[in-house]
């Protein structure tokens, strides 16, 4: 599953962010926000990273999240800019609908 996601990421990041025209400075910008997308979603594709990083702390792909959507309000411009500032939204909703389930969710009666 983990070469699936960075196959994908590899595949995006060729196609969509380095052959864009725009300077170096956007493109590593958009390239650490996908990174971070990948981190926030450590659930999906590898467990033992995901429970490394919450043995961290509980917070840390929050602060993953943040630090991706501020890379990708600074990344490249025209439809990549608004597509990663979503998926980091989103991949933030998902973690948070993870959190409560696991702190909230299977507690005792």
């Amino acid at each position: 599953m983990i070469w699936i996601f960075l196959l994908l990421y590899t595949v995006f990041a060729y196609y969509f962010i380095l052959k864009n025209p725009s300077n170096i400075r956007a493109k590593v910008n958009s390239l650490l926000s996908g990174a971070f997308i990948l981190l926030i979603i450590t659930p999906i594709w590898n467990f033992n990273l995901f429970t490394t990083l919450i043995n961290i702390s509980l917070f840390l792909p929050f602060g993953f999240g943040a630090l991706g959507i501020v890379f990708g309000w600074f990344g490249v411009k025209e439809g990549i800019r608004g597509g990663l500032l979503f998926i980091n939204v989103l991949a933030m909703l998902f973690y948070l609908f993870i959190m409560l389930i696991g702190t909230f969710g299977f507690q005792q009666p």
